[in-house]
């Protein structure tokens, strides 16, 4: 199977790594990759839990630990994922100390079956790596362009309170828009001289950081409090 790593070693090379808002790179069809209908990784790591608000309300918490390289690489496989659109494409989570197995992309519209009116599709993103906050989008407007990531299990089919505790697939449900803002916010974070090494993504009660609807998601890097919480991750 393809390893997500190796896949994007030889683009990741070319991305610049900074300084912030100096040098920039334009991505395009032509230097992204087609995503495969599988490929996988043992370098990012998901926890779960449930994040409670007041006593009644209740939303998913996905905790994803990555060192940089592996962040850079995730975000150029979400580029790849919005501007290809693949029918279907798996990246499979080898690490067995990570408790989701799979994050999953859909394309947004069946070629044979496009939405009524007007579809439009990345052509380029002009790429700078940029300064981000631990809450990149706290005061953001426009909700439909946040990341909207959704836990479930592969058949989407749960009916028990076991199949509940045992969902392990996250399924990329966010437009094209809030997947590309995913994409450049993990380029960033996975620069050698950024200092932030948390961010938080929360949803309406919280931290706005995700899409209505959205499971929660936190993201640690080597250096983190979380990371040095967990040494068996090695590293920071």
């Amino acid at each position: 199977m393809v390893d997500l790593h190796r896949m994007f070693a030889e683009l990741r090379a070319t991305v610049p790594d900074g300084p912030p808002d100096e040098v920039d790179f334009l991505f395009k069809h032509d230097n992204l990759p087609l995503p495969p209908p599988r490929l996988t990784s043992d370098r990012l790591h998901f926890r779960k839990i449930a994040r409670d608000y007041n006593g009644w309300h209740r939303v998913d918490n996905l905790a994803l630990y990555m060192d940089e390289q592996a962040c850079r690489d995730l975000g150029l496989f979400l580029l790849a994922c919005a501007f290809h659109d693949p029918e279907h494409s798996v990246l499979e989570l080898s690490s067995a100390w990570s408790e989701v197995r799979n994050v999953v992309y859909r394309a947004q519209w069946p070629e044979d079956d496009p939405p009524v009116g007007l579809v439009q599709r990345p052509t380029t993103f002009r790429y700078f790596p940029s300064v981000t906050k631990k809450h990149p989008w706290l005061h953001e407007k426009d909700l439909s362009s946040l990341p909207l990531l959704a836990l479930s299990n592969e058949t989407e089919s749960v009916l028990s309170d076991e199949e509940w505790r045992q969902r392990d697939t996250v399924f990329v449900e966010s437009t094209t828009a809030g997947t590309v803002r995913l994409a450049e916010l993990l380029l960033n974070a996975g620069c050698s001289w950024n200092k932030v090494r948390e961010y938080e993504l929360e949803g309406d009660a919280g931290f706005r950081g995700v899409a209505p609807m959205s499971a929660e998601l936190r993201l640690h890097l080597p250096g983190s409090d979380h990371w040095r919480a967990h040494p068996e991750l090695g590293g920071g």
